[in-house]
């Protein structure tokens, strides 16, 4: 009874082994109405890079990893996108370009199916600017910003620096290209002159794709502003 025991348990654990090893799944051995492209765009300002990530899965964002196959593509502008895989992707699609000195306003992924359609896809990158500024705990406070008016498909991040000690907020838009930072955000942190960083994101699920749709993501990293608090 214990060898049987022993051998139950040991073909349970490759299993697991083996399944947390499943490649990806050929694209030519998908539908292709069920394939789920997810694309995503940042431009750093901080370190003039600009980089562009797809993963193609089955049903949704939460499916299986796909892997091209031979006879379909995908390009971000006119470089086509190299396979890369990590700890939580498999599989997916990778292009970097540094000394980007201007943030583009508007990339292009284009994906090319195994049946020879293809989907472009254009997005826009939207860069915002604030200057060095004082903080105070004790009221609200309203920081100007410069670029487009913040939409309701955005969020936006201060991200603050001290003493390898990072805190990220989440600042409110007001009116008139303002951004409100409230006293209660800035309770936490002690009085002093951080380094600081804002993040622009953008989602959306309007993408040219078939039946199961696709996202969209763009984010814009700012470069480094010094807040005093």
């Amino acid at each position: 009874m214990k060898f049987v025991h022993h051998k139950i348990l040991l073909f349970f654990t490759l299993s697991l082994i083996l399944s947390a090893c499943t490649p990806c799944i050929k694209s030519n051995k998908v539908e292709q109405r069920i394939i789920f492209p997810s694309y995503s765009a940042q431009y750093d300002a901080a370190t003039q890079s600009l980089t562009a990530t797809v993963t193609f899965q089955k049903d949704n964002e939460s499916g299986e990893f796909i892997k091209l196959s031979s006879d379909s593509y995908v390009f971000f502008n006119q470089d086509e996108m190299k396979q890369m895989s990590d700890k939580e992707r498999p599989c997916y699609y990778f292009f970097e370009k540094t000394d980007v000195a201007e943030c583009p306003e508007n990339v292009m992924f284009s994906y090319n199916n195994d049946e020879g359609m293809n989907f472009s896809n254009q997005m826009s990158i939207k860069s915002i600017q604030i200057s060095d500024v004082s903080l105070s705990r004790n009221q609200d406070n309203l920081v100007k910003y410069k670029g487009l008016s913040l939409t309701e498909d955005e969020t936006i991040s201060l991200v603050l620096t001290k003493d390898d000690h990072q805190y990220e907020i989440s600042p409110e838009v007001a009116e008139n290209n303002n951004l409100l930072i409230s006293a209660s955000m800035l309770q936490e942190l002690k009085a002093g002159t951080y380094d600081a960083h804002l993040q622009r994101t953008s989602y959306s699920t309007s993408v040219k794709a078939m039946d199961r749709g696709g996202s969209a993501e763009t984010s814009y990293h700012s470069k480094s502003y010094k807040i005093t608090i």
